[in-house]
């Protein structure tokens, strides 16, 4: 990640704010099953691997190490329509949101996938302020 980025990224996360609107920023899309376009975390890997980051998404469900992706990723695997939306409930800046998830999605699908595979549909969302805890202290 370059320098600029990083010093941008971690002014947003530093902000106490946006911390506090991670949890349900990553609840609504990822945990439950009107996030990712009614699709929850199996839509949003979906998403994810129709953009062409399917390697990325792998090795957030897999047990190695996340790959990395950036806030032009994000823009490109969620419709501009659903970022705005999910910026508006979380009360996070809308040019904002792509930026916070670009950070955090990777660890959320990994927390959601603890056992290296995607749960059922209908299983319990996961504590995602644990995980917040977890990443920003």
């Amino acid at each position: 990640m370059s320098g600029f980025f990083s010093q941008i990224a971690g002014s947003l996360l530093g902000n106490p704010a946006v911390t506090a609107a991670v949890p349900g920023l990553l609840g609504q899309l990822l945990g439950s099953a009107e996030g990712a376009n009614a699709g929850g975390l199996p839509g949003i890997i979906a998403m994810f691997e129709q953009a062409g980051l399917g390697a990325q998404v792998q090795s957030w469900v897999g047990n190695g190490n996340n790959l990395a992706i950036t806030a032009e990723h994000v823009i490109a695997a969620i419709p501009p329509e659903q970022l705005n939306a999910l910026a508006d409930k979380a009360g996070i800046p809308h040019e904002q949101v792509a930026e916070v998830l670009a950070q955090v999605l990777p660890h959320a699908v990994d927390h959601a996938t603890p056992d290296g595979a995607v749960p059922q549909a209908d299983s319990p969302a996961p504590d995602f302020s644990s995980l917040v805890g977890k990443l920003f202290g």
